[in-house]
């Protein structure tokens, strides 16, 4: 209490220096604040010239341009069957003998579809057997109203599988129309694998626009409309930016004061705008 009473004591006698003495506490807290928010974050690599593409996303559906399906409209017997799901045949090729008729591939295919037996009875209107042809396949996109509007014959388009994400296919726009109130993009696919079958989906990107030789930055940099540059050994610095094309991962820096070497201080909790 007596250490607490002298300190107490000479703060009365001496108002003036302890009010310049809790200033300068003040003023040494608010720098040491500022000086952590610009030293903090993650640092990204020196930025270099690259290239940056604005795209239009959309889920696929793989079509095949050729499919054929036996199906009768009367009671039907199945005499024989000539292959299983999963077979290759050639055009020519025997398929099945239905009440004595032989039924045969009308192209090269799979049989993707086969669900009765020999010396079955099938009823009217049943799918006996189906067959599409894997060589001549194409994907279908359903777009936002927006992004379909900026999607154009011959842009190109690459595509990837959930079961396969190691890889990517290209393909072109052939046409874009609408059907039952969505806006479609047919996509021509070429080198497409047989492992991609008819009915399955893929995640994919239209090329709208492309750019190269431009500064880019993470999108997860952008604090509204300025970023935290680095540039040499000095603390970081909040700057203003203007932006252009942004995919989904960069954006591109149109202005600003921004180099090639700069690095960019990645902040958290940073909501781009």
């Amino acid at each position: 209490m007596t250490t607490f009473r002298k300190i107490f004591s000479w703060i009365k006698c001496n108002r003036t220096l302890s009010t310049g003495l809790v200033s300068l506490i003040g003023i040494f807290a608010i720098t040491t604040v500022i000086l952590t928010k610009r030293a903090s974050g993650t640092l990204t690599a020196p930025l270099e010239k690259s290239t940056i593409v604005e795209s239009v996303y959309g889920i696929g559906t793989i079509m095949a341009s050729q499919s054929y399906q036996i199906k009768l409209g009367v009671i039907c017997r199945i005499e024989e069957l000539y292959v299983k799901e999963g077979d290759k045949v050639q055009k020519g090729d025997r398929l099945l003998n239905i009440d004595g008729s032989i039924y045969r591939a009308p192209f090269e295919g799979k049989v993707t579809s086969l669900p009765f037996k020999s010396g079955e009875n099938v009823f009217t209107n049943l799918t006996i057997l189906s067959l599409v042809n894997l060589l001549d396949r194409y994907l279908v996109v359903s777009l936002e109203q927006q992004g379909a509007l900026r999607v154009l014959k011959g842009q190109k388009a690459i595509m990837s599988f959930d079961s396969i994400r190691n890889e990517r296919y290209f393909g072109e726009v052939e046409s874009v129309y609408s059907y039952n109130n969505n806006i479609l993009a047919r996509i021509k696919i070429s080198d497409l694998p047989e492992i991609i079958l008819p009915d399955m989906t893929a995640d994919v990107a239209i090329t709208i626009k492309e750019k190269n030789d431009v500064i880019i930055v993470p999108v997860e940099a952008l604090d509204h409309g300025k970023i935290w540059i680095k540039r040499g050994k000095g603390l970081a610095h909040l700057t203003k930016v203007k932006i252009g094309i942004v995919d989904r991962a960069f954006a591109e820096i149109l202005s600003g004061n921004v180099k090639r070497g700069d690095r960019i201080l990645l902040k958290e909790n940073v909501a781009p705008k």
